[in-house]
Formats: structure tokens, C-alpha cells, sequence
């Protein structure tokens, strides 16, 4: 009778032991620091009111009111929204990732960094390992206003890559090409492949892109 006691008391004491690492551990760990705020005006960071120097971590969502702006700085690289822009931010091991949702970002790297925006399926980054500026500004679900500022930047869709040399804009439209055949009951189907078509913009266009460029690493 003693020998089973002990056996009893020995298993429960290491299902217990076994137990308390598991529960110590938080249920969600809280996320690393990507970066910080530099400087921001009516601008928030998830529901909270953003001010320079917040620091920002990996998964926040970022938003600028109507006439609101926000500069950040993620990791080496920097981030900049206009007014009306949601994104949402992570970490790249030489540089950052941002998912816009609506809005206008100018986003820069410096020479051995990165960067790369998301925006209607399709990806934005630098075409190279050098210094690079892009402003990319979402329109609707399928067009958006994208320019080189500094360096060359690469826009995947698709499978497709789109190269966009320094001081060029393009707008991009995403089209779908309809499938081949009728659809059920003799109804077209609408079921193809989307694609992307780039016209270029003028030049004044770029030149403002440029000019708000300037003014957002002036201070820096």
C-alpha cells in the first residue's frame, strides 16, 4: 500500500513539475520592436494616439486621418504617410514590410537594406542592394500610382515583374481576362487570369512625388 502511495505521489508531483514551465509562458508573447516614431500628426497606432518616439512593433496597423501625417523610422530604413493611409507593419530580416491598405507611403532604404510594400496583390521593392525611394499610392482595388523616386524598384504581380527605372511614375491597372468558353447554364464566366498594365505619367507627377521626398529627409 505505502509503495503505491509513493508511486501516486510521485506522478502527480512531476505532472505538476511538467506543468509549471507550460503555465508561466504569456499566451501571446508580446511582439519585437520594429522601430519608433519620429515625428507624427494626428496619426494613430492601432487605437492609440501616436506621438514622436512611440515605438512601433511587428504587426501594428498604422493610420493617418484626413489631414494627418506620419514619419517612421523601421529599423535602418524609413516610412512616411501622407494623410487618409492605413498600413500594416513587420519586420524583414535587412529591412521592413508594409501592407497598404488605402492611402499614399514613400518608403526609403539605404544602401545594403530593404524594403518591400504590398498593395493589391501585387509586391514593390528595390530593384537593387542600393539606395532606394518609392512612393506607391493606393487608388481602388485595382490601380495604383507607383514612383521611383531614388534608385530602381521592382513591382511583382502575378509572376510578372515590372522594372521602374529612377525618376519614372506609372499607373498600374490590374485587368482580368475572361476565361474561354461559356459559363454554367450558357452565362460568360469571368473566372481568368488577372494581369497588370502600366501607362506612364507625366512628368510633373514625378517631380511632385520628388519634391514631397525632399522634404520628408530634409530634417534628417
Amino acid at each position: 500500500m505505502r509503495t503505491l502511495l509513493k508511486s501516486s505521489l510521485l506522478v502527480v508531483l512531476s505532472i505538476v513539475l511538467v506543468g509549471i514551465p507550460i503555465m508561466a509562458m504569456p499566451a501571446n508573447p508580446p511582439s519585437a520592436p520594429l522601430g519608433s516614431v519620429m515625428q507624427a500628426d494626428r496619426a494613430h497606432q492601432g487605437i492609440d494616439l501616436t506621438s514622436g518616439g512611440a515605438t512601433i512593433y511587428d504587426g501594428d496597423r498604422l493610420e493617418t486621418q484626413d489631414d494627418g501625417t506620419l514619419r517612421a523610422r523601421l529599423g535602418k530604413s524609413q516610412l512616411f504617410m501622407q494623410q487618409s493611409t492605413l498600413t500594416e507593419v513587420h519586420a524583414l530580416s535587412n529591412g521592413y514590410s508594409a501592407n497598404l491598405l488605402h492611402g499614399t507611403v514613400i518608403a526609403s532604404s539605404p544602401e545594403g537594406q530593404t524594403f518591400q510594400l504590398l498593395a493589391n496583390g501585387a509586391t514593390v521593392r528595390p530593384a537593387s542592394a542600393h539606395a532606394t525611394v518609392a512612393r506607391v499610392t493606393w487608388v481602388n482595388g485595382n490601380e495604383l500610382l507607383l514612383t521611383s523616386n531614388l534608385g530602381a524598384i521592382q513591382v511583382t504581380y502575378e509572376g510578372d515583374v515590372k522594372t521602374i527605372e529612377p525618376g519614372n511614375s506609372v499607373r498600374m491597372e490590374i485587368a482580368t481576362e475572361e476565361s474561354a468558353g461559356p459559363g454554367p447554364q450558357g452565362a460568360p464566366s469571368h473566372g481568368g487570369r488577372s494581369h497588370a498594365i502600366y501607362f506612364v505619367i507625366a512628368a510633373a507627377a514625378v517631380a511632385t512625388g520628388i519634391g514631397i521626398w525632399r522634404a520628408t529627409v530634409s530634417s534628417n
